[in-house]
């Protein structure tokens, strides 16, 4: 699933924003070692984001690699201990065009916009914290790879998902989503958050 942003049209908005100077790709074997930690390639427009902005600029959001192969490792090492809730990153992402379908619907019905799963999902990657224990997630395959979907941190009984994006009502308590209903490719989500930092 592609952004509807490209490459070209990203770096021209943040060329309007920031020194592009700042800006620090990483090389292809950087890509290739994170990608041996995560256990799967990297969909196509992440890491041509890697290789051409790497972490990011501000005032754009910044990705913490550091943060991203420590959990990375750490999950990795709880799931060694238990083996039977272990998922991979190169397993098939579970969420479905149909699933999706239904995040419309429930919103027109007044019910959160989430889908449910048992346990961490298989086929993502850590992306980002945004603090307290919401982090966003990448899906690494399937029809929604490179889709950025947002969870709770830990190995909860019931986690939940929806597409992550900047918050729509600041205000609200809850589920910190408050109506998104497409899935949101990373580059979609970069420009996105990179829009409402600047305000």
């Amino acid at each position: 699933m592609r952004s509807e942003v490209g490459l070209a049209q990203l770096g021209e908005e943040l060329a309007q924003l920031t020194n592009l100077s700042a800006i620090a790709p990483l090389s292809e074997a950087e890509v290739q070692a994170l990608e041996g930690v995560v256990g799967a390639p990297l969909p196509e427009e992440f890491r041509s984001f890697l290789l051409q902005f790497g972490p990011g600029v501000r005032p754009g959001p910044m990705l913490n690699l550091e943060w991203i192969t420590d959990e990375t490792l750490h999950e990795q090492r709880m799931f060694a201990e238990e083996p039977e809730a272990a998922v991979s990153a190169s397993a098939p992402f579970p969420i479905s065009r149909t699933d999706v379908a239904r995040l419309p619907q429930l919103a027109a019905e007044g019910t959160e916009p989430i889908l449910w799963s048992g346990k961490p999902m298989p086929g993502t990657m850590l992306l980002c914290s945004h603090g307290c224990t919401w982090i966003s997630m990448l899906a690494m395959n399937g029809d929604l790879a490179g889709t950025v979907w947002m969870t709770e941190m830990g190995w909860a009984e019931n986690m939940y998902w929806w597409p992550s994006a900047p918050w729509l009502n600041h205000d609200r308590w809850g589920f910190p989503h408050s109506g998104w209903t497409e899935p949101v490719p990373f580059l979609d989500w970069y420009i996105r958050w990179t829009r409402g930092l600047r305000h």
